[in-house]
């Protein structure tokens, strides 16, 4: 039975400050509630609270079914009242009242302001609505629902996840979501499938990927930054509202309400709090944050556009860095997620003054204090006492040098970009919209731009901050006429155009999976992936080299001693230094130069090496220990034994000794080794990845020599 032990000390404290609310210990500890009621396994969906007038929960089966309830409770006064509704005590789902706890579990059929939302509970009204939006036959499931205000399902056909489906409580929430739907299709978001106005319904694609979130790297929070600055610049194609700063001083209302003790520091926040003044400005989300954004096969997708509006770019960035500071409260990595985030918006354009975006954060995190109290965490006092002492300070990253990306806004516009690439193409792309996507992007120095032509065909384009690239497209032309264009089983991406303005060269998105897909099974697929990776290896290796720019030993040195030597693993740089410059010279090939299974995508017809901007004349070792490290450093991240996937290995170096010789044992061991060793540097950018840099330099310290003043490094 749902009582003051099963919930937590702060929600006890609660209830026993308003006692106006009888039920209000039931409601805090609703699915526990709904057990109690025969309703089966339900999960929290909001919370709404009201002191001493109301208190209401969301309910959600945890299998997303369509049976959610609102579990209620009203002062005592008003339960006889409550009780004795007569739509909630008849027909097919009357209201379950529990009068032991003063709590009544009311069904969607019952919704009183969400009255779309009935629907869900009657298939015939159902059908015909689904119809309305282009979803017919659709299941759908529930992924949340407010009370009152929203319920949001996801529709799923015999191909898979087809669309999001969302009932509004009012008229203006849904012309606002219809607008903003509209903004975010025109961007390369979801496109609008289609609008109910009658039950206030829209629907969206349904964009496939994982929703970002601190545990992701950053180079997916700069893809999100970026994508934000683009859709601050892109004029709306409808009619937006104007943002309304929000009034902090009804966060402080109900904070004091759940945390009197707070009430001083309030004060404080408040005195000091700066103004959001009412300006305008261009399209902004509203509610940006880290949750609102998919990553995906084709790049960051920024969804839930449903508070679209035109007002202050800072907004936005405020609101996402307050929700970053949120997670590293509850226990998230973030790591550097907000500097990439920011610089991945300064790679588009200038960002907003760096006083307005602290000050919209501020506004952010008192806005976010009473988050964990609706979403029931159990120390929601403690994050709430958290937030606010960030919100006394500004605790904006510090501001880091950032070049723009020239033209990249630009390479994004695909509406702008349409007639570049008729010019530019040897055949004119057909007629039809195009879409512009984000996929890789790193700040201040390049970027990847998808592009899908109206007959499904996909280029891909490349810019650098430094400016067009005269050379990465010819010497990949060269490198097809040589024999690698994928007709014998290995190939490097046809080139299409290049482009002045924007300063970017396109190519054919060629088929396949990526390599790294293998490394997630142990088969003979999986074998022979690898093997075939050897072999195209070494045909690269053995085509003429294309170019004349060269990557020496010593390079390679430089590069580890800029990674390592003025930390703690500068002995990695003295041991290897000594390792390298012992190694006998090597004959020149051409190098891929920054070789590992990400590189390589695998089809029936062919292997294709892509990302080939490094392409240099060296010594083969170093394709082949750069491709042996990755392997090593992603075991050791895994928690695996770093010879985890020794047999991929083997059958790497087989097919490469199927088809050209392997260069000395004692090369490709040392270059194995240092290239290793500088994943120690690159493992500090990711979150995810330092707690395999003791495993990473233990084991090459294991494998290099002593070298000088080795016993005095640190171990």
């Amino acid at each position: 039975m749902p009582g003051r032990s099963e919930i937590s000390p702060a929600d006890a404290a609660l209830c026993a400050r308003d006692p106006a609310l009888p039920g209000l210990p039931g409601v805090l500890n609703a699915p526990a509630l709904a057990a109690q009621a025969g309703l089966g396994p339900m999960r929290h969906a909001y919370l709404r609270y009201k002191p001493g007038t109301s208190c209401v929960a969301g309910l959600v089966p945890e299998d997303g079914g369509l049976g959610a309830y609102a579990a209620m409770t009203y002062p005592a006064e008003r339960w006889a009242e409550i009780r004795a509704r007569p739509k909630w005590s008849s027909g097919e789902t009357p209201a379950i009242f529990l009068d032991e706890h003063q709590c009544a579990l009311v069904p969607l059929a019952l919704e009183r302001r969400l009255r779309p939302a009935r629907l869900l509970t009657s298939p015939k009204h159902l059908a015909r609505c689904l119809d309305a939006v282009n979803l017919k036959g659709c299941a759908l499931r529930i992924l949340r629902y407010k009370p009152g205000r929203r319920i949001v399902l996801c529709a799923e056909d015999p191909g898979g996840l087809r669309a999001v489906l969302k009932f509004h409580a009012g008229r203006d929430a849904f012309d606002h979501a219809i607008a903003g739907a509209r903004h975010s299709a025109a961007l390369g978001g979801p496109a609008l499938i289609g609008a109910d106005p009658d039950h206030h319904a829209v629907a969206v694609a349904w964009i496939p990927g994982q929703p970002l979130d601190a545990s992701l790297s950053s180079r997916d929070h700069a893809l999100a930054g970026a994508m934000l600055a683009v859709s601050h610049h892109r004029p709306p194609p409808g009619q937006l509202p104007m943002w309304q700063a929000p009034d902090p001083r009804a966060s402080c209302t109900m904070i004091e309400a759940l945390l009197p003790h707070l009430s001083a520091d309030l004060d404080r926040l408040l005195a000091d709090l700066p103004d959001l003044p009412p300006v305008g400005g261009g399209p902004v989300h509203g509610d940006f944050s880290a949750d609102q954004v998919i990553i995906g096969p084709t790049g960051a997708t920024l969804v839930d556009w449903d508070r679209a509006a035109l007002g202050p770019a800072a907004r936005d960035l405020g609101s996402a860095l307050a929700a970053l500071d949120l997670d590293a409260i509850r226990g998230a990595a973030t790591g550097d997620a907000a500097e990439a985030l920011l610089d991945g918006y300064a790679s588009v354009c200038a960002l907003p003054d760096r006083a307005e975006i602290a000050a919209h954060r501020r506004h952010a995190l008192l806005a976010l204090v009473v988050d964990g109290f609706r979403g029931r965490r159990r120390a929601w006092d403690d994050e709430a006492a958290s937030l606010l002492a960030l919100a006394l300070g500004d605790g904006l990253p510090p501001p880091r040098p950032a070049r723009r990306i020239a033209s990249l806004e630009r390479a994004l516009d695909a509406a702008a970009m349409q007639p570049a690439l008729a010019a530019a193409m040897r055949s004119a792309p057909p007629e039809g919209q195009i879409t512009a996507s984000l996929t890789r992007l790193k700040p201040g120095r390049r970027a990847m731009v998808r592009y899908r032509l109206a007959d499904g065909r996909v280029l891909l384009g490349k810019l650098s901050a430094k400016g067009a690239d005269p050379h990465t497209p010819r010497f990949q032309e060269r490198l097809r006429k040589a024999g690698l264009d994928g007709a014998t089983g290995i190939g490097v991406p046809a080139v299409v155009a290049a482009l002045d303005d924007p300063p970017i060269w396109l190519q054919d998105a060629v088929p396949g999976q990526p390599l790294g897909t293998a490394l997630e099974e142990t088969s003979d697929a999986s074998r022979q992936a690898m093997h075939r990776t050897g072999q195209a290896l070494a045909g690269l290796h053995a085509t003429r080299p294309q170019t004349e720019r060269r990557w020496t030993h010593e390079d390679e040195l430089q590069v580890l001693k800029r990674a390592v030597a003025d930390g703690p693993y500068s002995d990695l740089y003295r041991r290897s230094a000594a390792l390298l410059r012992g190694l006998p010279k090597a004959e020149e090939v051409g190098l891929h130069r920054d070789f590992y299974f990400d590189q390589v995508l695998v089809a029936p017809e062919a292997i294709w090496l892509v990302d080939l901007d490094l392409y240099a004349r060296g010594d083969p070792a170093i394709d082949i220990g750069n491709f042996l490290a990755h392997l090593t450093e992603l075991a050791l991240r895994a928690g695996k034994p770093a010879t985890f996937y020794a047999w991929l290995e083997q059958a790497f170096l087989d097919g490469y000794a199927g088809r050209r010789a392997l260069p000395p044992a004692a090369s490709i061991d040392a270059l194995h080794t240092i290239s290793l060793a500088r994943h120690v540097a690159i493992a500090q950018r990711f979150p995810e990845r330092r707690p395999a840099i003791p495993a990473i330099a233990n084991l090459c310290r294991a494998a290099l020599p002593a070298g000088p003043k080795a016993t005095q490094d640190h171990q």
